[in-house]
């Protein structure tokens, strides 16, 4: 019998965590996260972490396992996610995936395509093109392929500093590669994915509720603290060179730790930006992954 791995997906606040956790008590589980951000030791209250007690109740994986000064791809958690499917089905027990990252989801699920080994050489040399002249780097791109115009707008700076690694390394463009057969992560197991959903109203009632809680929780004293870590006081430098950072609140917190927001200034955006992330992860999942929905 082939096992079954599930899936708990959606975006923010629609209460994947309280679903996944039920889940786990009820059918022997063993909790997987798939949040971006949780993997993260730092900040664990802005990143809605499970609590001690929810955590000591069944067993969760993949949590707060990367400082703040480390980065990560899916790629890496496909690895490790995979790895933590197969010790927990070997020790009887079901896997159940949780989070908000759609695009670890998918690159678990569906694989990837092969991709070349960069040279430290050509990377230093993607990096410094794109500092120098961002724009000139993207149409010599469009030049060598005028697809990717297309496929990768100037928006997606990071993949198309890739892209241009990969042409730098191979004279070939990146879509080629993407041609090339999946590599995947695992096999056989069957994915079953639930993407949880609730009225956009009630949503974004909790979001609100959610951020205000987090505050009172002592959000602040979290960034405060891991701001005293970095000796770094350029604000765009630090959330450009630290992806805990995308937690929602941690620039909004810096900045009124900086005198920049006022308090309400601060909650406002934070609360805004939630939203506005919520409805950015509705309509990825609603394009990317087809399945059912359940209502909460």
């Amino acid at each position: 019998m082939i096992p079954i791995v599930k899936v708990i997906v959606g975006a923010t606040a629609t209460g994947k965590t309280r679903h996944a956790l039920e889940m786990a008590k009820s059918c022997n589980g063993e909790i997987i996260n798939c949040d971006s951000l949780q993997l993260y030791k730092e900040l664990k209250t802005l990143t809605a972490l499970p609590t001690d007690k929810e955590m000591h109740s069944v067993k969760h994986r993949l949590f707060s396992y990367l400082n703040y000064d480390q980065r990560t791809s899916s790629v890496d958690w496909a690895k490790l996610a995979a790895k933590a499917i197969q010790e927990t089905i070997e020790s009887g027990k079901k896997p159940i995936i949780v989070g908000g990252t759609g695009l670890y989801i998918k690159t678990l699920i569906e694989g990837i395509s092969p991709m070349p080994t960069i040279s430290d050489k050509n990377r230093q040399k993607a990096k410094e093109f794109a500092e120098q002249n961002f724009n000139e780097m993207c149409e010599e791109l469009y030049s060598i392929d005028p697809n990717l115009r297309h496929m990768l707008p100037q928006s997606m700076h990071h993949q198309l500093i890739r892209a241009y690694e990969i042409f730098l390394e191979t004279s070939k463009s990146i879509r080629y590669f993407l041609t090339l057969p999946k590599i995947k992560f695992i096999q056989d197991v069957n994915f079953d994915i639930e993407v949880l959903h609730c009225a956009r109203a009630l949503l974004y009632e909790r979001i609100a509720r959610r951020f205000e809680q987090m505050l009172y929780n002592g959000a602040i004293d979290e960034v405060r603290t891991l701001l005293s870590k970095i000796a770094i006081t350029n604000h765009t430098e630090i959330f450009t060179k630290f992806p805990i950072f995308k937690a929602i609140g941690a620039k909004e917190i810096t900045m009124f730790l900086s005198g920049i927001y006022t308090f309400e200034q601060m909650k406002e955006v934070s609360i805004k930006n939630s939203r506005h992330y919520a409805k950015r992860q509705i309509t990825w999942f609603k394009h990317q992954i087809s399945v059912g929905t359940i209502n909460l």
